[in-house]
């Protein structure tokens, strides 16, 4: 039987070989100019990796780090390296040299795939190592390169590995089997069913591979992938309205930037049908925001983790959830066992209680060492009367005090004027409050005072910026809070 994922993508590309499948900006100055790229092109251009790999040669199993650049070229090359049997190595994100060759010495890595000729001294050392390099810009596309259907693998081998944001820590690999991707597919087309001519615009590239095996249009943002702070949103808006989109996913700080914009600019985008969001906790006032600027879309609240992706996936009703609760994102996903390993209550003012504790979860799209084991989210929350869950607090600031988590300060205050990101550091005496922002600390002792013992309120603190993770720019991190 044929495990390998790559099949869903090579029977997808056969049968929509004349379709648009990827519109990538070629950026610069000019937002409107991309590259569209049909099945036909894209089969051409893994047929012409895949053809160099197996000449190097690359086994089946074997692990091949992809050090190139966000772009059409790092999808062909992941492919190629999947339809081969071996394993495409994603490393982590702004990864320097050193930390690169780091990665290949403590993965016993022996193949990398790049996408120029690097210096002199990268090559000697590589040489030095027995590491072979291959230029992906020096592989032009082939129509020559036989179109061969993907390698047979055993369903547990990793089919991509990949690196998380490292929001609690250093950045760890995330190995996802053939059977892992294979039921996250599964589950995607179940949530969010593909429609003819669908037209995506997704801010995470690893959504192309559930895409190509769709048949599903992906149009990628004009962005700078290697920081996205540099977003500059007019171009966004600019490629929305162009391309005809349809459905849109992306993370907190990217929704932020769109939604600051479409209020000053007073611009509406009816075309747009779907928004999924996700990659952290995800504000109330945010979601009912950017309805006034997306009138005809349905709005998705999207949870997760880097080994679980989805967990829960919550349709964001007419009315906003109380933020006091932590962050609603739904039930969760009836694919998926999951436990709570309680550590206290969370007592609602009301008096509601529930027993709050870190989320562990297992199942078919969960990448674990085996199916047995269960995945520690890092994630802590209850679970309502309802079945839904929320969230309420991140490992290594868990700690309660009158039955409150970090979380549901820090919702309360985002729904506050002058407040752009707010922190609840736990003590041993109650929350440290950091706030970035212009509000007054009258105001945000007031708005927390309002359900929560005042007691609990330590300090106020007022920065620039506060620390967040390098790859959404959304989660706080809390170590480093000073």
């Amino acid at each position: 039987m044929m495990h390998n994922f790559f099949q869903n993508i090579y029977e997808s590309l056969h049968t929509y070989q004349d379709r648009e499948l990827i519109i990538w900006p070629k950026g610069g100055g000019n937002g409107h100019t991309s590259l569209s790229y049909t099945g036909k092109d894209i089969k051409s251009q893994i047929s012409a990796i895949r053809q160099a790999l197996e000449v190097l040669p690359v086994q089946n199993g074997q692990k091949v780090l992809l050090a190139v650049p966000v772009g059409f070229n790092l999808i062909c090359a992941l492919l190629a390296v999947m339809a081969t049997g071996a394993i495409p190595v994603l490393p982590p994100a702004r990864n320097s040299k050193i930390a690169l060759f780091r990665l290949l010495y403590s993965s016993n890595i022996k193949t990398v795939l790049l996408a120029t000729k690097p210096s002199l001294l990268f090559r000697l050392l590589a040489k030095t190592l027995q590491i072979k390099l291959l230029y992906v810009s020096q592989l032009i596309a082939d129509t020559a390169a036989v179109w061969l259907p993907p390698a047979s693998v055993s369903p547990e081998q990793p089919a991509l590995v990949s690196h998380s944001s490292g929001s609690t820590g250093k950045p760890k690999p995330i190995y996802r089997s053939h059977c892992v991707l294979q039921a996250q597919h599964k589950v995607l087309t179940e949530i969010f069913p593909p429609w003819p001519t669908q037209r995506d615009f997704p801010l995470f590239p690893n959504i192309l591979l559930h895409n190509l095996s769709l048949g599903i249009t992906s149009v990628l943002p004009d962005l700078s992938w290697a920081d996205l702070t540099q977003l500059e949103p007019e171009r966004i808006v600019a490629q929305i309205k162009e391309q005809q989109v349809d459905t849109i996913t992306g993370n907190l700080f990217y929704f932020r930037k769109l939604y600051n914009y479409l209020q000053q600019q007073h611009i509406t985008l009816p075309q747009v049908q779907a928004i999924g969001i996700g990659g952290s906790p995800v504000t109330e006032v945010l979601v009912h925001d950017l309805k006034s600027f997306f009138p005809q879309a349905t709005f998705y609240i999207i949870y997760g983790s880097s080994e679980a992706e989805p967990i829960a996936v919550r349709k964001a009703g007419p009315e906003k959830e109380v933020p006091h609760k932590g962050y609603a994102v739904g039930k969760i996903h009836p694919s998926l066992e999951y436990k709570i390993e309680a550590m206290g209550d969370i007592v609602l003012p009301g008096g509601a209680a529930y027993r709050v504790g870190e989320l562990k979860v297992r199942g078919a799209h969960v990448a674990v060492a085996d199916r047995e084991s269960w995945l520690s989210t890092g994630d802590f929350g209850y679970v309502d009367e309802e079945n839904r869950l929320y969230l309420t607090g991140r490992k290594g600031n868990e700690q309660l005090h009158s039955s409150v988590q970090h979380y549901q300060l820090e919702h309360v205050l985002l729904h506050q004027q002058g407040i752009a990101r707010a922190a609840a550091l736990a003590t041993a005496e109650g929350f440290n409050i950091y706030i970035e922002g212009s509000a007054q600390e009258a105001d945000i002792r007031q708005a927390l005072q309002q359900h929560f013992p005042a007691h609990i309120i330590r300090q106020i603190l007022f920065r620039e910026e506060l620390p967040v993770d390098a790859r959404h720019h959304s989660k706080i991190l809390y170590a480093n809070l000073k």
